[in-house]
């Protein structure tokens, strides 16, 4: 008889005295932002909990209402306490620990692109011929900005190619991917999910209506106006030992890894460990690479729900806030690359009726997730952000049972 081999599991040391590695930065009390129930504290010890079982060597949260922070606190290490980390060199999360948000990265790359059609540099109905020559080739003609905002413009894979990492740091080489690929399912059709096609895509499309590069842009129409301290595409040579390492933790059975690799392109360890590579780093990477903080990301989802503006500066348009929000169609349909039912705006994963990403009918919730419990969201309806980022990239293991009650946590708290 065939023994099945059990997979692997990886956790984290937990320290006993959590309270030497929590950072608390300034915070109202919760009378103070309109929460009436208790929610907010019960929201951080269901984190604490999630903690203790050892799939998140770190994580911060910021959680705002009504522009004021009632939840603002990191826990853990950035470094030095994942599974077979050198413990003796750990160095804690901070508040103002630079981190990267994968794929959450998308929501402010579609902002870029939305500000662009705010000044006229292009129209997101305009096709992306119009703005990178030749990639009209195989038939790309008439894919829009607006498909591959989301998710409906034929090309969610690329070529291996693309993950070399040598090959980041060379914009002819990635335009010359792109004008090459060649769409592997219906342009326009059901959305399937775009993990880092459709970032590159649009970096060359920025790069074509304003001649700019894509960190320019977002340094003077993101990053500036909003007064945040990290907020880019990558980090300088010098600042790649300060971004918080990512690790593989709990468990992943073979069949799901083997889906998780059709959706990323490459093994999903093998993609946890090429973002810890300073080539990565130090790359521009539109859809995987932003490294930024909570207290920053959370400024930026703010900005959004006051329509563009925030502290009396106005950043986007109200008019251009509501084009990227709105979802792309009535409800959600199942994602040809995740296969769950997803529902997109042009930049933004959208909940819907129902369960959904951010809980039970969170239809008016806006945001975006990345790899693989970080999530950034806002809900219009009580005027609240989250940004929770975490370093640990669990997909299955101890935690999950925990995990569902941070959900829980996160659902109640834009309800009360």
């Amino acid at each position: 008889m065939l023994m099945r081999r059990k997979p692997t599991a990886f956790y984290s040391r937990v320290p006993s005295r959590k309270a030497r590695i929590t950072q608390t930065g300034p915070e109202v009390s919760e009378q103070e932002a309109g929460i009436l129930d208790g929610s907010a504290e019960e929201l951080w010890n269901r984190i604490v909990k999630l903690y203790d079982t050892g799939v998140q060597p770190g994580m911060q949260l910021v959680v705002m209402r009504h522009g004021h922070k009632v939840i603002n606190r990191a826990i853990g290490y950035a470094r030095g306490n994942a599974p077979g980390e050198d413990r003796s060199k750990a160095v804690p999360m901070l508040l103002d620990t630079p981190n990267n948000v994968f794929s959450a990265s998308k929501a402010v790359t579609a902002m870029l692109v939305h500000k662009l059609d705010e000044l006229g540099a292009l129209h997101i109905d305009d096709a992306v011929a119009d703005y990178v020559p030749g990639f009209e080739r195989h038939g790309k003609g008439n894919i829009t900005i607006r498909q591959v905002l989301t998710h409906r413009s034929g090309l969610a894979q690329l070529p291996a190619d693309a993950f070399d990492l040598d090959l980041l740091s060379d914009p002819q080489a990635i335009h010359d991917l792109l004008v090459d690929a060649i769409p592997s399912s219906e342009i326009g059709g059901a959305p399937a999910y775009h993990a880092l096609s459709g970032g590159f895509i649009l970096g060359e499309v920025m790069r074509g209506a304003s001649g700019r590069d894509p960190r320019e842009l977002l340094n003077e129409y993101i990053k500036q106006p909003l007064g945040l301290q990290w907020m880019d595409y990558g980090v300088s040579a010098a600042d790649v030992d300060k971004v918080a390492l990512n690790a593989c933790t709990g468990v992943m059975p073979r069949l799901i890894g083997m889906h998780m690799k059709r959706v990323l392109g490459l093994d999903y360890a093998d993609a946890v460990d090429l973002s810890n590579d300073p080539r990565f780093l130090t790359a521009l990477v539109p859809a995987g690479n932003l490294i930024t903080t909570a207290n920053d990301i959370a400024r930026f989802y703010q900005c959004m729900i006051n329509g563009g503006e925030l502290d009396g500066v106005r950043v986007f348009e109200q008019k251009t806030v509501r084009r990227a929000i709105t979802p792309d169609g009535a409800g959600a349909g199942l994602d040809r690359t995740i296969g769950l039912p997803l529902r997109y705006s042009p930049g933004f994963m959208v909940g819907h009726r129902g369960v959904g990403l951010y809980g039970l009918n969170q239809h008016r919730t806006f945001g975006h997730l990345g790899l693989s419990s970080t999530i950034t969201s806002a809900q219009p309806q009580t005027d609240t952000v989250i940004a929770w980022i975490t370093n640990g990239k669990p997909i299955l293991g101890r935690h999950l049972r925990q995990m569902v009650g941070v959900l829980n946590g996160f659902n109640k708290i834009g309800r009360a």
